[in-house]
């Protein structure tokens, strides 16, 4: 199975002060590099999607040798994205996922690539239905056709797309066989969240 992995860093940091949230220092390292660290020992190749020029711009200054997209709607959230990127995807799955998940566990991707040959997405499921649609794969083809859909439409949600996909949803007690404490799904989103993840 040929497959890739979107990173999505075109977030604006809001509840952080509206830093950029990709690079917000972490024992030394950008955020987004312990997700790219990760998902290089999984994928064939790794795409990041921006917002625009300048932002793509200061992540290519510290990782050159990556693929970059970049946003051709404004102020629609991670479908904005998720098209960009998926728009210059190769492969036929491709793993989506949030720039400040520093814990991703490669076992638990692998895991979710296998799920996803029959289906057009293996998408994590919580017990009480919440989704984690940005820590997901996807079949690059469907999930392209189905975001443009709903952009064309101006559904702006993620679970526009995923509502018309043929998808594999996958309990947490099943991944919680693999990654018992559940930290691939860690995600920093406060200034306590760094300091969290810090010590």
């Amino acid at each position: 199975m040929s497959c890739s992995a979107l990173i999505l860093a075109g977030g604006r940091g809001s509840r952080l002060g509206f830093r950029e949230k990709a690079l917000i220092d972490i024992n030394g390292k950008p955020l987004i590099a312990y997700v790219i660290e990760k998902l290089e020992k999984v994928v064939d190749e790794i795409i990041i999607s921006v917002r625009n020029e300048t932002q793509g711009e200061l992540l290519k200054a510290i990782f050159p040798n990556l693929r970059y997209a970049y946003d051709m709607y404004e102020n629609t959230g991670p479908l904005a994205g998720i098209l960009s990127g998926l728009t210059i995807c190769k492969d036929e799955f491709c793993f989506i996922a949030a720039c400040d998940m520093p814990f991703i566990n490669e076992k638990v991707v692998n895991f979710l690539f296998s799920k996803c040959k029959d289906y057009e997405a293996a998408i994590p499921l919580h017990g009480d239905g919440f989704l984690e649609p940005l820590h997901a794969v996807y079949n690059r083809s469907a999930m392209l056709s189905e975001t443009k859909k709903s952009l064309e439409n101006r559904e702006t949600t993620i679970l526009a797309p995923i509502s018309r996909l043929h998808v594999n949803y996958m309990p947490f007690e099943e991944l919680s066989k693999i990654d018992p404490d559940l930290t691939t799904f860690m995600n920093i989103n406060t200034c306590e969240d760094i300091e969290k993840v810090e010590s």
